[in-house]
């Protein structure tokens, strides 16, 4: 089974949500359809960045996991402790789904 490629908001909204409890902010670049993202801690020190996630790295969701599992193993390499959080099951249209609420 092939998934649709992500777009690059769908990629940049998966890798703010895969760094909890720290911040994420995303940094869309349109020049190269490629973008960026910064970890910060609560008191709004950078922990760590990451630049330039090209197409190529992001539109395949099993790339842009690896690229995000690695920077959350260099973030905890470094002692900073994270939320569980494994890669979404895609829908086939390449959207990101819905989270189901926890009760």
């Amino acid at each position: 089974m092939s998934l649709t490629p992500l777009d690059l908001d769908n990629a940049m909204l998966l890798a703010s949500e895969a760094f909890l409890p720290y911040g994420c902010v995303t940094s869309a670049n349109p020049d190269d359809d490629s973008f960026s993202f910064t970890v910060m801690s609560g008191s709004g020190e950078e922990v760590l960045r990451v630049t330039d996630i090209s197409y190529g790295r992001y539109a395949d969701p099993a790339r842009l996991a690896a690229v995000l599992a690695q920077a959350r193993r260099d973030l905890e390499l470094e002692g900073c402790p994270l939320d569980p959080w494994n890669m979404p099951a895609l829908a086939d249209d390449g959207g990101v789904p819905e989270t189901t609420p926890n009760y």
